[in-house]
């Protein structure tokens, strides 16, 4: 009984931690060149924007990431193997989106490489 009181205890814990840092995250401000904060699984992280990883994009692959994250959770997945779990399914999905317009571009390659070919002097 007390050792479930003292787990109790620690989630809250856990959850008011968490909100405070989702509370500091709003708080940042997302100009170029400034870092960005963020919290997964109770982990603060911050980025700081680039010429090519604009405070956008990093907006969006956070959301991105943190709904793989939860999707992993929500089916009851322990914690410390949800990172590599959503790592994988990103991966999977990368290499789907590989295969799906690299294959037709290859094609294509190939076809004005024979359309282009120099016809052969007599």
């Amino acid at each position: 009984m007390q050792d479930e009181q003292q787990t109790d205890i620690q989630d809250e814990q856990q959850t008011d931690i968490q909100d405070e840092q989702q509370t500091e995250e709003e708080k940042q401000p997302t100009g170029e060149g400034k870092v960005i904060r963020f919290v997964i699984l109770g982990i603060p992280y911050s980025i700081r924007p680039t010429e090519e990883l604009t405070a956008e994009d990093i907006d969006i692959l956070v959301a991105y990431v943190k709904q793989r994250i939860e999707s992993f959770t929500q089916k009851g997945y322990d914690h410390t193997r949800v990172p590599v779990l959503a790592a994988f399914d990103i991966a999977n999905e990368l290499r789907d989106l590989q295969k799906f317009y690299e294959l037709p571009i290859n094609r294509a390659i190939d076809k004005l490489k024979f359309v282009l070919e120099p016809e052969p002097e007599e």
